[in-house]
């Protein structure tokens, strides 16, 4: 699905007011202000997730074009479910929650099919680092990396998210 211009133009809105430092990024805190301002309490690990999702460029920020992106996902999402409760921009339920899981797990080095791995180290490091948040991945990732390869299949990548 493509955005109509009059989509993105209020988009554009939104995304100003979004950012609130004028960096031209979205960056973790102001997406939890912002959903906190909408009443949400969102954690840690679904901000993560919501800002993983789209972060191509592992920036651990969303600039403008990966925001129209989330937009987009959600669109395409509403349509193909088209069920009125599946259209907030950031629903976590069912199929949307998988696929976002799946998202995440082939943003960090996994791959489509749910096959490959994510390397213990670039987790820790998206986390930690690039989104700077205080979780302490290395525990999740010590309790749930059954084998302790240091590799996260798709299964541990999951219950790391859950």
């Amino acid at each position: 699905m493509v955005l109509a211009q009059d989509e993105i133009d209020a988009c554009r809105e939104a995304f100003l007011a979004f950012d609130k430092d004028r960096s031209g990024t979205i960056d973790v805190w102001e997406l939890r202000q912002v959903l906190e301002a909408m009443g949400q309490q969102p954690t840690e690990e679904e901000l993560f997730q919501m800002i993983s999702e789209v972060d191509e460029d592992m920036s651990g920020a969303i600039d403008f074009a990966e925001f129209l992106q989330v937009i987009d996902n959600q669109k395409d999402r509403a349509a193909m479910y088209n069920d009125e409760s599946d259209m907030s921009w950031f629903a976590l339920g069912g199929q949307h929650f998988i696929q976002q899981v799946v998202d995440a797990f082939v943003a960090c080095g996994g791959r489509p099919d749910k096959t490959g791995v994510v390397k213990r180290d670039t987790l820790v490091k998206i986390i930690k680092v690039d989104f700077g948040l205080t979780i302490n991945i290395e525990e999740m990732i010590n309790k749930l990396d059954v084998d302790q390869s240091g590799e996260i299949e798709f299964e541990e990548f999951k219950a790391i998210l859950t």
